[in-house]
């Protein structure tokens, strides 16, 4: 099951948008687009949904008139089409929700000195939901001596097992994996009694070893039933106990203890669950507490939920705030197993410091990968102003990640750009490309590779660097001046590396030196050569160094026309490149 396409209509900022790159499961979808886009409006969207219908405050509606109606919609590669509105709601059918961003909540208390009352503010961490609604308290009712008694005579030979049932894991994975219905059936039964029906009859005079031991001798434990077998091996694998015997009395007793409680066996196993999950949760907030020498962080009871209470966000940095109510929502999340899931995450992790970033990153995989394990599908949605291709400690898997740049932009790289980048590391070409086409040189007349470039198959009209230098030229033109038209970023890239050092090279005097900058490798040193020699280079060069720099070594096979666009369109951005021609 694929997200196809998402539809949203007047919420916050939002009148009619529509993404139809699809959304994949069990993957980190990352969502980008620039700062004023309406990424907060499409996770006020989704973090609306209420079980019966798109419910927003009133500030959330578009231009804040609740007169527009706001609609979300869905559609899914099974031919389903969801739609919550104002009055319906058919996505919470299907999915289970979950929006994180910032959980500070204001507060405000008032107090009185001297007959005035006095309020102060301040910012306290919402309580985090881990478990909506606590199942009853309710314990296996396990008994050595009274399963001594309704086993028989030779009962004796039951051993203490109450140390499974304090084992949730093990109890929980017999639940799963055992199909205890069998254990009612006829078929089942007749030759499961009669074999206790002999080890009873054996002399119980005999001390227990003596009656295990003809147990065995006597082959008294024939029985031929896969459930059964399942049963065995898994206490087989969990526990002490290996003889055949021994693990057919365990058998017996757990297969008792579940047919004596009835309809609480259920519930006891429910509680259970619970308190495993209980368990799981305080021993992961232990390990990633960042300020467990101050704050001991764990789950508690409260009106019948668990919940996790935090230090008042003052007392706890930003980003150790921002890290722990994350994980806990993750951990929210993780529990939550009736539906497939759709998370979307707000623009949380832009601001966390590098170690936090891997961890948060690891958090999600390793959700998804839990997720993956038990065959269920989690859409995780992570928003964002910031292109993971740029950001160095971004380290998902690049064959698992699907990025989608929510806005449409007019750039689009050519495919002759495109295999002219990629071939530029030729022996063939590298040095003339290098020297006369990616970086600026005054003497660009002189060049003519053409008979190369068509051994590489490449545009015979850029044979020389006068006529590339044009192309670029053009397409900075038509990006500058231009704005309904489509132009090619990598060539924009190009034409303003070769102004910024063209303009650097003009504010050099002296011949010597302008050679010496001319051969300086890297744009950045050439820059940094200028400065050594008493030119002022504006800060504006080294900044554009995002976008003349990084594109121009990775780009070949990969489309970064999103990419570039994407920073290329900033308004800041293109008013500093415009800055270079005046």
């Amino acid at each position: 099951m694929v997200i196809t396409e998402l539809h949203i209509e007047n919420i916050k900022g939002l009148q009619n948008f529509e993404l139809k790159q699809s959304i994949q499961p069990n993957r980190p979808n990352i969502l980008v687009a620039p700062n004023g886009f309406g990424k907060t409006s499409l996770a006020i969207a989704f973090k609306s949904l209420k079980n019966s219908k798109l419910d927003l405050d009133e500030s959330s509606y578009y231009n804040g008139d609740n007169s527009n109606k706001p609609i979300l919609r869905l559609k899914l590669s099974t031919g389903e089409n969801l739609e919550a509105d104002d009055s319906h709601n058919s996505i919470s059918s299907k999915f289970d929700i979950y929006v994180i961003n910032c959980q500070l909540k204001p507060k405000a208390t008032a107090q009185r000195y001297g007959g005035r009352t006095i309020a102060r503010a301040s910012n306290d961490i919402s309580p985090t939901v881990m478990i909506q609604t606590i199942p009853p308290k309710i314990n296996f009712d396990y008994s050595l001596p009274r399963n001594k008694r309704d086993f028989g005579i030779n009962g004796k030979l039951l051993t203490d097992i109450s140390n499974i049932y304090s084992q949730y894991n093990l109890i929980i994975r017999i639940s799963e994996n055992i199909n205890f219905e069998e254990f009612s059936l006829v078929r089942f039964k007749t030759p499961f009694n009669a074999i206790i029906a002999k080890i009873n009859s054996i002399d119980n005079r005999k001390t227990a070893h003596s009656i295990k031991d003809e147990i065995i001798r006597e082959n008294i434990i024939d029985i031929n039933n896969q459930e059964l077998t399942n049963l065995c091996d898994i206490i087989r694998q969990n526990s002490a106990f290996d003889n055949i015997v021994d693990v057919f009395l365990v058998a017996w007793q757990i297969i008792h203890v579940r047919n004596s409680m009835g309809v609480n066996y259920r519930k006891a196993l429910a509680y259970a669950n619970f308190l495993k999950k209980q368990v799981e949760i305080d021993s992961t907030l232990e390990k990633i507490n960042p300020v467990s020498d101050r704050f001991e962080i764990k789950s508690a009871i409260k009106d019948h939920s668990l919940i996790i209470e935090w230090p008042k966000a003052n007392m706890i940095s930003n980003g150790q705030r921002d890290i722990l109510t994350f994980i806990s929502r993750l951990m929210e999340c993780h529990y939550k197993e009736s539906k497939a899931c759709i998370l979307v995450i707000d623009e949380f992790f832009d601001y966390l410091d590098d170690a936090n970033l891997v961890a948060f990153q690891y958090y999600i995989s390793t959700l998804i990968d839990s997720y993956r394990k038990n065959r269920r599908i989690i859409f995780s949605i992570l928003l964002t102003h910031i292109d993971p291709n740029y950001l160095k400690h971004f380290c998902f898997n690049d064959k698992r990640l699907n990025i989608c740049y929510l806005k449409n932009y007019k750039g689009k790289i050519s495919d002759k750009m495109a295999q002219f980048i990629g071939a530029r590391e030729n022996l063939l070409i590298k040095n003339a490309v290098d020297t006369y086409y990616l970086h600026y040189h005054p003497n660009i007349d002189t060049i003519d590779i053409t008979e190369e470039f068509k051994q590489l198959s490449l545009n015979l009209d850029w044979g020389t660097p006068r006529m590339f230098k044009k192309k670029v030229d053009r397409e900075l033109r038509k990006y500058l001046l231009e704005p309904g038209k489509t132009y090619d970023p990598l060539a924009v890239c190009v034409s303003i590396r070769i102004k910024i050092e063209e303009n650097a090279y003009n504010y050099i005097d002296a011949d010597a030196h302008k050679q010496e900058f001319l051969i300086t490798h890297g744009t950045t040193e050439k820059l940094n050569y200028a400065h050594d020699q008493g030119i002022v280079v504006p800060e504006t060069y080294y900044l554009l160094g995002i976008i003349y720099n990084h594109p121009l070594h990775i780009a070949g096979d990969n489309d970064m026309s999103k990419q570039l666009s994407m920073k290329l369109e900033n308004e800041t951005i293109k008013s500093m490149i415009r800055h270079l021609w005046e």
